[in-house]
């Protein structure tokens, strides 16, 4: 073969080549989804009316992936199992990933986020507590669930009224605990998030001393691990657009909406009919740069009372999906 043809045969199949591989790539990368999708879940938010609905399984059937269902107690199991590769994705407050990132876990990465907290979040006292104020409680216990985005709260609500962690008493207590010690009146107030404040408001009249509102905003987040969130970038934006759009429903459609968690939850009607008026609705995704400032304030706050082990920079684990 002349030389000439002989280069000319090469570089078709240097280019054939390169076209191949891109393919590959493009197939592994962006527009490529697993076989099988993990969700985890917790009791009471959107992922269980988008479980209910069936709506993520019909929009991924024409992919092939088979979509799998978790059920967590609460946020931190819900990080280990995505550091351990058991699920692909959970939702989780601010306080879980802060954790994570600065611990065992440092591979999970923010994805999404949920609107701020608002009333939905409170340092609650018993009807007949002559508290006004944070400043009130100086000296006293207030149950916390330890790591828990009420911790934070509970950290901002002492500094906006000049008071540090040590003018109180941490009581860490899971919810049942909590509640119990509430109602005895072994702690003098409580951080609590819906709906079981709109229980304890309703049913024994407890009174909000302070809301997430009146504090530094804070946000729960949709969470994955590194490697997934790399390569299945499609199918984390189309499930986090199906959970925005489960919300605007649920939020146009509050009696079935609290009708139905009512079923899922076993909490009372009438309870989620009050927690679903104060609902921050919303799910969107990247995080722009306010949502991880106000992250990062979350995990300056626990480095600053050493509450995790090192600093982290939040900017590092947030993820824009393309």
């Amino acid at each position: 073969m002349p030389i000439h043809l002989l280069k000319r045969t090469l570089g078709a199949l240097f280019a054939l080549t390169l076209s191949l591989t891109a393919a590959a790539s493009h197939a592994a990368g962006p527009a490529a989804y697993p076989k099988e999708f993990r969700i985890g879940y917790q009791k009471g938010n959107s992922l269980v009316i988008l479980k209910a609905s069936g709506e993520l399984e019909k929009a991924l059937a024409p992919q092939g992936v088979a979509v799998k269902w978790y059920e967590f107690p609460f946020g931190p199991p819900m990080v280990e199992a995505l550091n351990a590769g058991d699920i692909d994705l959970g939702f989780v407050g601010s306080t879980p990933p802060v954790f994570a990132q600065a611990g065992g876990a440092p591979e999970i990465r923010y994805v999404g986020y949920a609107a701020a907290y608002k009333d939905n979040y409170a340092v609650v006292v018993p009807k007949e507590s002559a508290a006004r104020r944070m400043k009130d409680l100086q000296g006293k216990k207030i149950a916390v669930a330890k790591g828990s985005a009420g911790q934070y709260l509970l950290l901002k609500a002492l500094e906006q009224d000049g008071l540090k962690p040590d003018d109180i008493v941490f009581s860490y207590l899971q919810y049942s605990e909590a509640r119990s010690a509430f109602e005895r009146g072994d702690v003098a107030a409580w951080v609590v998030p819906d709906p079981r404040l709109a229980d304890i408001e309703q049913n024994i009249g407890a009174r909000p001393l302070v809301t997430a509102s009146k504090l530094t905003p804070q946000y729960s987040f949709y969470v994955a691990p590194a490697k997934f969130a790399a390569t299945y970038p499609a199918i984390l934006r189309l499930t986090l657009d199906k959970l925005n759009d489960t919300e605007q429903y649920a939020k146009d459609h509050a009696d079935e909406t609290a009708r139905f968690l009512e079923k899922d939850t076993r909490v009372p009607l009438k309870v989620w009919q009050l927690a679903l008026t104060r609902q921050a609705w919303g799910v969107a995704y990247p995080l722009p740069p306010g949502i991880i400032e106000a992250q990062q304030e979350v995990a300056d706050t626990f480095f600053r009372y050493k509450l995790i082990p090192k600093a982290v920079q939040i900017k590092d684990a947030a993820v824009s999906l393309k």
